[in-house]
């Protein structure tokens, strides 16, 4: 498994940049010369335009602006986050996903050492969200938002479910309900899973979806990444990559594997392609961006380096892999 030199490549959000944007970066998807972008903090996402040799604030969206009273608008400065984790192109839309996950109390800086016994369901993370496109690629227009209860959401749909039920209501990073990957296709909307990991293999969850984005049915994949959960999805021509990583905080390891997804009960067993080296940073985020005429893949971090942040601009990594 040859090691593949990363290029650097210049996100620039310009009047969009803060603390919490640059250093959240959680998932991006590309669609010709625009790039865009979600972070797991805020209740916004972005829109980048192809500049040079990277990429420059197109337009900032607000999720608000879209969705009227979605929940936790009204809760702190600026709303409760969305827990944006994924972002995809297709079908002519924008296709937005939160993690859909319950979360533990965390304790203040006065109570550090104090592990909290109360959970939070959050239901400003439980967004799948089609937006369609107008005629200018970087406008969106029309909303459809997926149910948040009952049995067509997500979270009902996946309550049936023998491997899964046992994990809905437990927090995320504790081995609950967590998604942090999408693929939508012509027939199906794939999401990866941060967690349940179920024994040792990781799961992808397959929707079918009605026009109003309510779940038809479903099927699971499960896949053997070494013991890892899934932490992104990205295109690879008629595979999908998918970046592999712990199911809680640890710092590694993070490997990239291509998997050629098919429809059986078995565990699968994806082609390992690349180990990021163990380090403060965490891939978070890829997808297909060609660049020079040549096949690769744009990378987003948790938990960035200094050196890639420098006033608005961010430093994604561009790697080549065909």
């Amino acid at each position: 498994m040859a090691k593949k030199a990363a290029r650097r490549v210049r996100l620039d959000y310009a009047a969009a940049a803060s603390k919490d944007l640059l250093h959240n970066l959680s998932g991006l998807a590309a669609d010709g010369r625009l790039l865009w972008t979600v972070s797991d903090e805020g209740r916004t996402f972005e829109c980048l335009a192809a500049h040079k040799a990277g990429y420059v604030l197109a337009r900032q969206y607000r999720i608000d602006d879209f969705i009227a009273r979605w929940p936790g608008a009204r809760e702190s400065k600026g709303g409760a986050e969305l827990d944006l984790e994924a972002v995809d192109v297709a079908q002519g839309a924008l296709w937005l996903c939160g993690s859909h996950c319950h979360v533990r109390m965390t304790s203040d800086d006065d109570d550090k050492d104090l592990l909290r016994s109360k959970i939070h369901a959050r239901p400003s993370r439980h967004l799948l969200a089609r937006i369609t496109f107008t005629d200018d690629a970087s406008r969106l227009g029309e909303v459809r938002v997926a149910p948040t209860t009952g049995a067509g959401s997500i979270r009902g749909a996946l309550a049936r479910d023998a491997y899964l039920k046992p994990f809905l209501d437990l927090p995320s990073k504790e081995n609950g309900l967590d998604i942090e990957g999408l693929i939508v296709t012509e027939d199906e909307v794939l999401l990866g899973l941060r967690g349940p990991r179920l024994d040792s293999s990781a799961v992808v969850v397959h929707l079918r979806l009605d026009k109003d984005l309510k779940v038809m049915s479903y099927r699971l994949s499960f896949l053997d990444l070494g013991g890892l959960a899934i932490r992104d999805l990205g295109r690879n021509g008629s595979a999908i990559l998918i970046i592999a990583g712990p199911v809680g905080d640890a710092i590694g390891p993070f490997h990239l594997y291509r998997w050629k997804p098919e429809a059986t009960p078995l565990i699968q067993h994806p082609e390992k392609l690349y180990d990021w080296p163990i380090g403060n940073e965490k891939p978070e985020g890829l997808c297909f961006v060609e660049r020079n005429g040549k096949p690769g893949h744009l990378i987003v971090y948790d938990r960035p380096d200094k050196s890639r942040i420098k006033g608005s601009v961010y430093a994604a990594d561009w790697i080549a892999f065909g």
